[in-house]
């Protein structure tokens, strides 16, 4: 069979046409369709005024808080409280927010002592498996240190 067999001799009938209103190439695919600025144009004409012109004279631009500003290094991430510190870091640390810190440290030790009982527990039978499994050399030998010293 030759490549020639293979190549339809029929011209598709969409070739040279232009496109149907609303179509979205691969769509069919998974692909979207999505408008960029530069469809759409300036948001602004080029005679606009910028809006600061028109701002008192004795009123100042406010400068921008470098607090403000996400430092998202990795040096800078606490596990508790996430990238810069907490959400509330600029309300008032109060009487109530001392209780409550308080009640949940109180909460978090009772249930690490329950915990602590488990643990202990669990790590004990863990050992004694262990040592069963694989005895001390000293536990291995001593009926002979007993036959040896009785002698």
């Amino acid at each position: 069979m030759s490549v020639q067999g293979l190549i339809s001799k029929k011209k598709k009938t969409f070739i040279g046409l232009p496109a149907p209103l609303g179509y979205v190439p691969g769509l069919g695919r998974g692909a979207t369709g999505f408008t960029t600025r530069s469809d759409i144009g300036p948001a602004r004409d080029a005679d606009d005024i910028p809006e600061d012109r028109h701002a008192p004279p004795n009123k100042k631009m406010k400068p921008k808080d470098e607090d403000d500003e996400e430092d998202l290094n990795e040096a800078n991430f606490d596990e508790f409280s996430g990238y810069g510190g907490s959400l509330c870091s600029k309300d008032p640390y109060d009487k109530d927010d001392e209780e409550a810190d308080a009640i949940y440290e109180a909460v978090d030790k009772r249930m690490d002592e329950k915990r602590k009982e488990r643990r202990e527990e669990k790590l004990k039978i863990d050992i004694e498996k262990f040592r069963q499994e694989r005895p001390k050399i000293q536990q291995q030998f001593s009926d002979l240190k007993v036959s040896v010293f009785s002698v």
